[in-house]
C-alpha cells in the first residue's frame, strides 16, 4: 500500500460512542491496536482479516475500522477506494419505475438529460440496473427502486475515478444532470 501523507487531526466519520458499542474499542483505542501490528504497511483487504482473525470484528464493522484507520494514517484518501475514487447520486422522482428506467436505458432520452461523456453500456437488467464504461476507464452503475405506485430512486454510482478532483466533477455532472431529468420527467 502506497504510504501518503500522515493525516492531521483525522475526524472519522462515525462517532466513538458508536465504534465502541458495536466494536469494543474507540477509535484511538482501534488506530493504537492496528498500530501495534504494523497495519499502515499492510494491504486493505489484510488490514480487514486481521480485524476478523485476531479482533473476532464482523465483516461490515471490519471494513468501517479499515477504512478509517487507512484515512487517519493518510494511506486512503475520502472517496478512495482499492481500484480508485468513487462518487454517487441519487434522487427520488415522481414517476413510476418503468418510466425512470426507460428515461435512463433509451439512447434518445438519456441525451437530453445525461452528461456530456462517452458511455459504452455493458449490462442492464429492467427496472432494477444499468451499467457500463464511463469516460474511458471509469465504472458506471445506476440502480432503480419503487418508492411507491409513482414515485421512484435513480441512483448512480461512478467508480474508478482516478482523483478526488474527478469526483467532484463528476458529482457536478450527476447532480445537475439528476435535476434535469426530474424536470424532463415532470413534464
Amino acid at each position: 500500500m502506497p504510504k501518503k501523507a500522515p493525516a492531521e487531526a483525522y475526524k472519522p466519520a462515525m462517532s466513538d460512542a458508536a465504534v465502541k458499542l458495536k466494536t469494543g474499542k474507540t477509535w484511538a483505542q482501534w488506530f493504537a491496536a492496528l498500530d501495534k501490528d504494523g497495519a499502515a504497511e499492510q494491504t486493505h483487504r489484510a488490514i480487514a482479516q486481521s480485524l476478523y482473525d485476531k479482533y473476532d470484528v464482523g465483516p461490515w464493522w471490519g471494513q468501517m475500522v479499515t477504512v478509517e484507520y487507512e484515512r487517519a494514517r493518510g494511506l486512503r484518501a475520502k472517496h478512495e477506494k482499492t481500484n480508485g475514487f468513487s462518487v454517487s447520486a441519487s434522487r427520488t422522482i415522481a414517476v413510476p419505475l418503468d418510466e425512470l428506467f426507460a428515461a435512463a436505458t433509451d439512447a434518445k432520452q438519456r441525451r437530453s438529460w445525461f452528461p456530456k461523456g462517452s458511455l459504452k453500456v455493458t449490462s442492464q437488467t429492467k427496472d432494477k440496473y444499468f451499467r457500463g464504461q464511463w469516460n474511458g476507464e471509469a465504472r458506471l452503475d445506476i440502480g432503480f427502486l419503487p418508492k411507491g405506485k409513482d414515485k421512484s430512486q435513480i441512483a448512480i454510482q461512478v467508480d474508478k475515478l482516478t482523483d478526488g478532483a474527478a469526483v467532484e466533477a463528476e458529482r457536478a455532472a450527476f447532480r445537475k444532470a439528476l435535476e434535469k431529468l426530474d424536470a424532463m420527467l415532470a413534464k
